[in-house]
């Protein structure tokens, strides 16, 4: 592509014999880059100057010459990138690439008013682990139709990470999404490194220069979090406490992963600070809101964020806290730990029990029985005993009645 974009510049300014020239509108504060070609190979080795009627610039190829830097294409050893930063109007000339003075760029600067498509500086603070959205709003008509970038700054020059001449919408945790007034970039899962200075760009018609239109300061900080479980119907209350020197007075709920274009829900300048389903109470004692959310339903599951409104236009709101809802239905009685219906267990433990409940009747029969065989046998023995000591002597024996309840004896006469 740099190769294609390089050898059209070339063949037309053959095919004209006059000055290639391209417009460039800057912003002031902003910066504007634009493309030196060179006409030999050997361009990287030889030397090279912009000019203009009021500065010559040489490559120096190493570091910043005050707010210009002119740097070598990686992608494309036949191309130099002329940089200037913090825009002024001085800086509106037109500027020539040298030894080839046939490449001329016109660069125009517009102020920061708004009106032509410039915007002031905007500070952003996203969240760890959570995600953010930047926006690139473009409200000219006439840049409608112009190819539109967003770039990261590392060490004075912007890295590009996603535009709209691509049909590429992703680069990793990047997304872009179009609107109607330009386009979104949502960065998810923010951490520390994603914290630095972004832009906001346009190309310029032929595509191959740029001009930034739109600074984005982006502060990544922690946040406390915490969680809850409930279920269908309930009722919940919880708190977020605010630390800040200047309490914010306009203090609000919202919903969504997204802080920085999450769906508020309540807020302290409505009446009551209720809407029926969420409510708040703000302690300014205490410096921490309570709130309320009323018959859960699973809808409610979510992420919800405490924050304040600010007043600076030039930065987003803030954030206290983060809570990690859950909403479950009510429990009910369910299987064993083991996993099993309740019928089957019934099933299977009827007739073990009455296996038990006949070995225990066996048990205790037997042992009566065997009771009674010990009790006959020692009466048995008794008998014996009496008769045979009434042998040996002769005489009369007493011989107990067996079927007496008492303590009965019969006389019995021997002879």
């Amino acid at each position: 592509m740099n190769n294609m974009r390089s050898f059209l510049l070339l063949v037309l300014s053959l095919l004209t014999g006059c000055e290639a020239t391209s417009e460039l509108r800057g912003c002031a504060g902003g910066w504007i880059e634009f493309m030196c070609n060179y006409s030999t190979t050997t361009g990287q080795n030889q030397s090279f100057v912009i000019e203009s009627p009021h500065l010559i610039i040489e490559d120096r190829s190493k570091g910043w010459d005050g707010r210009f830097h002119l740097y070598n294409d990686t992608k494309n050893e036949k191309v130099k990138l002329l940089v200037i930063k913090q825009l002024s109007v001085k800086d509106a000339w037109k500027y020539s690439c040298k030894p080839d003075t046939r490449q001329t760029y016109s660069v125009k600067v517009n102020l920061t008013d708004g009106k032509n498509g410039c915007q002031e500086p905007f500070n952003q603070t996203a969240y760890r682990t959570a995600k953010t959205t930047i926006i690139c709003d473009y409200p000219e008509n006439k840049d409608k139709s112009r190819l539109k970038f967003f770039c990261k700054d590392t060490n004075g020059i912007c890295e590009e990470i996603l535009s709209t001449e691509s049909s590429k919408s992703l680069n990793k945790r990047f997304t872009l999404t179009s609107t109607k007034r330009g386009f979104n970039i949502s960065i998810s899962n923010v951490s520390s490194d994603d914290a630095g200075v972004y832009w906001c760009g346009l190309k310029s018609n032929d595509k191959y220069h740029r001009a930034a239109r739109k600074k984005i300061q982006l502060e990544v900080q922690g946040i406390t979090n915490f969680t809850r479980s409930s279920t269908v119907g309930q009722n919940i209350s919880y708190w977020c406490k605010y630390q800040t020197n200047n309490p914010p007075t306009d203090k609000f709920i919202c919903k969504g992963e997204d802080p920085s274009i999450c769906q508020h829900l309540v807020s302290t300048t409505q009446p009551n600070m209720d809407n029926g389903k969420f409510s708040m109470k703000d302690d300014t004692g205490k410096r921490n809101i309570t709130i309320t959310v009323r018959n859960l339903t699973t809808d409610d599951t979510g992420t919800y964020w405490c924050g304040a409104e600010t007043t600076d236009k030039g930065r987003s709101n803030l954030f206290f806290n983060r809570l990690l809802m859950t909403v479950g239905p009510p429990s009910t009685p369910g299987p064993s730990h083991g996993g099993f219906d309740p019928v089957i267990i019934v099933t299977v433990c009827v007739p073990v029990l009455l296996q038990l409940l006949v070995l225990i009747l066996v048990l205790i029969g037997k042992r009566f029985s065997d009771l009674n065989n010990t009790r006959n046998e020692a009466k048995a023995q008794h008998i014996r005993e009496v008769q045979n000591s009434s042998d040996s002597v002769g005489g009369e024996g007493l011989i107990p009645r067996p079927n007496s309840s008492a303590s009965e004896y019969t006389t019995v006469e021997y002879r």
